[in-house]
């Protein structure tokens, strides 16, 4: 399984905007756990140039700046990464899942490679998931607060999210609220 997140140029505007104006993955991070023993197998981290100047909100809300990005590689240079890192997977975790699978699909798009991607067969937003918890959307340093009694204040930086959001994955998984498909 894959718990992944993505950092970015903004907001997934509609879908008849042209694609040069949709936003840009800037940050990506994964961590790969083995089915059965919840153990960590791997992980994937990389920072993308989207050769555009960031928003200063994205800026303030990451602190990632243009100069952090100058000299990283476009996002398309890490395709075959993602597809050996991702392939052969049956489930995909994101807090917000449409969107962190909205922008790969955006960024995939971009390359021409939609359909040469290997989408795990089991997509789960833990945004959904829980949203029975509070009847309301719990973002991930709410959920995190709800699981665990303990503040999450390192957000917006794709890794920590990533690291955040498996602790609480596993703890769902275990506790029943998500269960796995044998």
């Amino acid at each position: 399984m894959i718990i992944f997140d993505t950092e970015t140029t903004g907001l997934i505007k509609n879908g008849l905007i042209e694609l040069s104006k949709q936003p840009q993955i800037i940050e990506f991070a994964a961590i790969k756990l083995d089915d059965s023993t919840l153990e960590e197998v791997d992980r994937l981290e990389f920072l993308a140039n989207p050769g555009v100047k960031l928003p200063e909100i994205i800026t303030k809300i990451t602190g990632l700046t243009d100069g952090d990005l100058a000299d990283e590689q476009p996002f398309k240079y890490y395709f075959p990464q993602l597809v050996k890192f991702f392939f052969g997977e049956k489930y995909s975790f994101a807090h917000n899942h449409s969107f962190d699978t909205g922008m790969l699909s955006l960024e995939l798009r971009r390359m021409k490679k939609q359909y040469q991607f290997p989408w795990p067969f089991r997509q789960i937003c833990t945004v959904n998931s829980t949203y029975h918890f509070k009847n309301f959307r719990l973002n991930l340093q709410r959920l995190h607060f709800h699981l665990f009694n303990k503040e999450f204040t390192e957000a917006h930086r794709a890794m920590k999210d990533v690291e955040a959001l498996t602790k609480c994955v596993i703890k769902l998984i275990k506790d029943g609220v998500i269960e796995l498909w044998a």
